[in-house]
């Protein structure tokens, strides 16, 4: 008796649920390789995230002047030693023979101690203008920032790094609150939003930020910078700036051969295309992985399938010998395999979505989900199912009637 295409769904169905432990091997293998790759290139895409956003917190239009931390002192190498001669003077040429009225805000920094009620502890103290945190892309978590009138006063004012704030007060809100640096109170007025470790290394958090004058004239008694930087409004004219710059201070500095730089001219362009580069090659290799999980998952697929037809010789041989063609032995082996495949993929996908959250969680990542390669993988584990599940159906469909009445 010939069967029609409805009767082969419903006996397809029925096989499905008679052999559940094949079943569900099928929908795991499915599902185990969509997950795998979706959680794979969402893991990388969620680490380029980071590294973006730490590249967005080191400024990528900013060009660094910085003194050295060496200098040859009669042919010896004196490590360790900043050089004083990076003045004002260098900074109001740069700005008015090269890059005019752009955002700018030179540094002073030194380990100081500190003392807030009855903590006392040496940490990083930085003067800055109020312009490097607009320049560094910077949020406040709390309090108000210093404006350009207490950098005229030098204000007895301080923000502190998150990390800064939890160390010297815990839990308490520090605003309002006296801190000594090196014995000179200061008011806390603001706590910055948490950055954490930098692409350079730097641990910003940690640090105490106040007006630049009042770190130079209070704390320090300097006239010199550490550092000064620029924030140029263009990217493509980093190059030519850093160019000019050199040039510039080598001119007021006298180096020469005998006398090599004080100084050094930066950018974070190099750090910048190094960790992009890494970040795109990590999203390359993942890919690969992600197609060889649902590539292993579709074998474990096609072996399972081609051992239930050698297991289902004896029915294949009675259902032809009732009259059933070889396309419909391929229809409903073809049938059972897909139907099993396709709900694999599908809880992969739900899948790989709580597997990227939780990773994410975890690993400290930005939460990513790439919804188009998603459907990327989705597509491609169809199509490699759908051959893996053909293969057994055809040789299901070639079976001979008589051998395989016969088989054992």
């Amino acid at each position: 008796m010939h069967l029609l295409r409805p009767q082969l769904v419903r006996v397809a169905w029925r096989q499905m649920l008679r052999y559940r432990l094949r079943s569900a091997l099928i929908v795991g293998c499915a599902a185990l390789g969509v997950a795998g790759a979706i959680t794979v290139v969402n893991y990388a895409s969620g680490g380029r995230v980071n590294i973006l956003n730490k590249i967005n917190q080191l400024g990528t239009n900013i060009v660094v002047v910085s003194a050295k931390q060496s200098r040859a002192v009669a042919d010896r190498e004196r490590t360790g030693a900043v050089v004083t001669t990076l003045i004002e003077a260098d900074y109001r040429a740069i700005r008015d023979d090269i890059l005019g009225n752009v955002r700018a805000s030179a540094t002073a920094t030194s380990a100081l101690r500190l003392k807030a009620g009855f903590l006392s502890t040496i940490a990083p103290v930085t003067g800055v203008e109020p312009d490097y945190f607009a320049m560094k892309s910077w949020e406040l978590r709390d309090g108000r920032w210093f404006g350009p009138d207490e950098l005229r006063r030098s204000a007895r004012v301080a923000l502190l790094g998150y990390k800064a704030a939890h160390e010297l007060y815990e839990d308490r809100n520090p605003l309002g609150e006296r801190l000594f640096i090196n014995r000179v109170p200061f008011e806390v007025i603001g706590v910055m939003a948490e950055r954490g470790p930098g692409l350079d290394a730097s641990d910003e958090d940690g640090q105490v930020y106040v007006p630049l004058t009042a770190a130079m004239r209070r704390l320090l008694n300097v006239e010199h910078y550490n550092s000064i930087l620029f924030e140029l409004p263009d990217l493509a004219n980093i190059e030519q700036a850093e160019i000019a710059i050199t040039q510039l201070l080598r001119k007021r500095h006298r180096s020469s051969a005998a006398r090599p730089d004080d100084f050094q001219v930066q950018s974070q362009r190099e750090l910048i295309n190094t960790q992009l580069a890494a970040a795109d090659r990590l999203q390359f290799l993942v890919s690969w992985i992600g197609l060889s999980a649902i590539i292993v998952s579709g074998l474990g697929i096609l072996a399972i399938a081609w051992i239930a037809v050698r297991d289902r010789t004896r029915e294949i041989g009675t259902r032809r010998a009732l009259g059933a063609t070889a396309n419909d032995v391929f229809f409903q082996f073809a049938f059972e395999a897909c139907v099993l495949a396709i709900a694999g993929i599908l809880i992969g996908v739900g899948g790989g979505w709580i597997a990227t959250r939780f990773i994410a969680a975890r690993a400290d990542l930005a939460f990513v989900f790439d919804i188009g390669n998603a459907l990327l993988a989705l597509t491609v584990a169809f199509v490699l199912n759908l051959l893996f599940a053909g293969w057994p159906a055809m040789r299901a469909a070639k079976l001979d009637p008589i051998d395989a009445l016969r088989h054992e």
